[in-house]
């Protein structure tokens, strides 16, 4: 195999850095080095953010961080800081300049410019928001005050302008039985607090949050001058109290399988007819549509029942809140800080507001992710990132098919499967080829309200427009300043946007080793999706259908099931413990992003040695750089919301649990029995 781009060139630079003669040829090499040092000095790696009193084996990622940990405060005005927070920092002051640069020249109407500058210009008219009080929202209020039926309240419900939910939401996406085509799905909604266990699990903390959320709904309806607001919001807390407790738990709502039943619309309606389905469907833009995918199929029917159920005057109730939630922080400052007190301090654990600057700039960023985008990438984004980015993507494919072609415990059979899976994955790595058309879309410098209507408008009308069109294989679902990763299963596609291709995750003046535990191990865990617990469920093609012997997928459940169970042992907080079932998927491609990108690392070599550097090998550096790549603080109020509903462990379970499974981790670090974080070969959860 050749030796890594990323390599070469950083071999150089460490090379003419250390040149000592003074010939003109290396006295012009070394100038060139200098001014291509890693980001991050001295190789991409911060040696104070060690804390060389804890042994690797002990606490690896305390070992990796600690320095960093012990430093480092959260800012008031954030939940957390860490890798992720320094890439988006570094982007709101991209985008700042990108906003000033539009607000100082001249735009035409109708252009992404024009958008751009207006969005932003009608968040920052504080002047004119306070001025308008409630008016931007009376004729929606106005709406919810005269419904009278339980097919208008279904109606306004399902209206993509307003965001207000109800017991079930609906979206237009990729069918995962025929990946070629889109097709309508349809899921429980409707809650207030990020999940059911906010309303359901015995915990004082989680009771003191309940009285904090069911206070925040009377003071909303207190501003907006409705009567009996402490009333009200008894019931609207009860009310979602009991939607909450037809909902599905998070870990069972990933379940490929059971959240795929097709339906036409007469089967929907026969089967939760307790519900309006044809004024939802019309008032959503969906009236022509017949064929959908129901997600939580079981809840429906009682969901509906419940909707009938429910009084006409108790729905006005909790339309009135969720139009004023939905909106609060668009609204003046009364509106706007009672909505941060709770959902930013309250709930979050952020002490203070962000700056209405910069929350202008994050606005403008997430409803025009792509007209923004675009200017970014021209701006700020190397090509060469890209090209290398690329090189790696496939240094890793090459890493993971060894691995698969050595598997133990899979069959030829299903290897074969697999390896064609892998080679057929393609990856949407920087920034799309093509970029979305705002034509259309209407922005004024004087309608912050107006303006959300419209994307959200907008944005539906994009989804509805793609039903009987072929999926198109160019498009992006997010802008190329995104500073996540994806894997998407229907198209079996890896998106690397370029929001991920910087620094601390990746630089290409930084060590190899440094950017193949960061990034790399981020892009094996996206490839590793397409092979975890969910992921594994398609085929190569994106469809929804086994590929595996029957006896290979036993034998890969019983490994996820022994991954879940070690996960499930962690209590980051007193008397609340990691759910390794709602995790597994992103464990599994952890698990498998970082071996597969060291293997990748050891792969670039093309068998020389890698230098030591400040004493530490190239195997030690690859896991340094992992654990740069999930360096992290947050609340604790952020950290119980994670635990209690997203997909993801704790950052420092997402080093730590994973190292310890791996036995190169082990002979890189001399981790030895004894070691608190040591685990005996044969308890070592090994999948690809």
């Amino acid at each position: 195999m050749k030796k890594s781009l990323l390599l070469r060139g950083v071999a150089a630079a460490i090379l003419a850095v250390a040149a000592v003669s003074c010939t003109a040829k290396e006295e012009s090499k070394k100038a060139e080095a200098e001014t291509h040092k890693p980001m991050i000095e001295p190789w991409g790696y911060p040696l104070d953010a060690l804390d060389r009193a804890t042994k690797p084996g002990d606490d690896f990622y305390r070992f990796a961080n600690g320095g960093w940990l012990d430093a480092t405060e959260i800012p008031s005005d954030k939940t957390s800081v860490g890798f992720s927070t320094d890439m988006r920092d570094r982007n709101e002051e991209r985008i700042a300049v990108i906003i000033a640069d539009i607000a100082d020249s001249d735009v035409r109407p109708g252009t992404d410019a024009q958008r751009i500058r207006d969005l932003y210009r009608s968040f920052m008219d504080v002047e004119g928001i306070e001025a308008s009080g409630l008016e931007p929202l009376q004729a929606d209020l106005d709406r919810i005050a005269q419904l009278d039926t339980h097919e208008a309240v279904a109606a306004i419900m399902a209206d993509p302008s307003l965001a207000l939910d109800g017991p079930f939401g609906v979206q237009v996406w990729i069918d995962s039985k025929n990946p070629d085509s889109y097709i309508t799905w349809i899921g429980h909604s409707g809650l207030g607090l990020p999940d059911k266990s906010y309303y359901e699990r015995e915990s004082e903390r989680l009771e003191t949050t309940r009285d904090a959320y069911k206070a925040h709904i009377e003071n909303m309806l207190s501003l907006a001058g409705v009567d009996a607001p402490g009333a009200k919001a008894a019931v609207i807390f009860d009310l979602e109290k009991s939607i909450a407790a037809l909902h599905w738990e998070r870990a069972e709502r990933r379940d490929a399988d059971k959240t795929y039943n097709r339906m036409d619309r007469d089967e929907l309606q026969s089967f939760a007819e307790g519900f309006p389905w044809s004024a939802y469907f019309e008032s959503a833009g969906l009236g022509g549509v017949d064929e959908l995918v129901v997600v939580e199929k079981s809840a429906f029917p009682p969901l509906a029942a419940l909707f009938q159920e429910t009084s006409v005057e108790d729905w006005r109730a909790y339309l009135t809140f969720r139009l004023l939630s939905a909106h609060g922080s668009y609204l003046s400052a009364e509106f706007d800080d009672e909505n941060f007190a709770f959902y930013g301090k309250a709930l979050s654990g952020q002490e203070e507001q962000r700056s209405r600057d910069k929350r202008a700039i994050n606005l403008v960023n997430g409803r025009l992710s792509q007209a923004v985008g675009k200017i970014y990438i021209e701006r700020y984004f190397p090509e060469e990132s890209k090209a290398l980015m690329t090189e790696m993507f496939e240094d890793i494919r090459s890493a993971l098919r060894i691995r698969i072609e050595n598997l133990s415990w899979m069959t030829e059979e299903t290897k074969t499967a697999a390896l064609g899976k892998l080679q057929k994955m393609t990856a949407k790595i920087a920034y799309p080829e093509k970029w979305r058309d705002y034509a259309g879309l209407e922005i004024a410098a004087d309608d912050i309200i107006g303006n959300i209507k419209n994307v959200r408008k907008a944005d539906a009308d994009l989804a509805i427009g793609r039903l009987g069109k072929p999926v198109d294989k160019k498009e992006w679902f997010t802008g190329p300043q995104t500073v996540n990763a994806f894997y998407s299963p229907t198209r079996n596609e890896a998106f690397i946007p370029a929001g991920y291709i910087q620094s601390p995750l990746f630089d290409p003046y930084a060590d190899p080793a440094i950017n193949y535990g960061a990034i790399g191990s981020i892009v094996g865990h996206e490839i590793g999706h397409g092979f975890d617990d969910q992921g594994s469920k398609y085929d190569g093609d994106g469809v929804l259908q086994s590929w595996w012997t029957d006896e290979d997928r036993m034998a890969f459940d019983a490994l996820g099931d022994r991954l879940a169970d070690q996960f499930s042992q962690y209590e980051p907080l007193p008397g609340l413990f990691v759910n390794g079932r709602q995790t597994l998927g992103e464990n599994i491609g952890d698990l498998a992003g970082v071996i597969v990108a060291y293997h990748a690392y050891v792969l670039s070599l093309d068998g020389e040695d890698p230098p030591v550097l400040d004493g530490f090998t190239g195997a030690q550096r690859v896991f340094l750089g992992r654990a740069q790549a999930r360096r992290f603080k947050q609340t604790e109020e952020t950290l119980r919301q994670r635990l209690l509903s997203a997909p993801h462990s704790p950052m420092d379970l997402r080093v730590n649990g994973m190292v310890r499974n791996i036995d190169e981790w082990y002979e890189a670090y001399d981790v030895q029995p004894g070691d608190a974080m040591y685990l005996a070969p044969e308890d070592r959860v090994k999948i690809w």
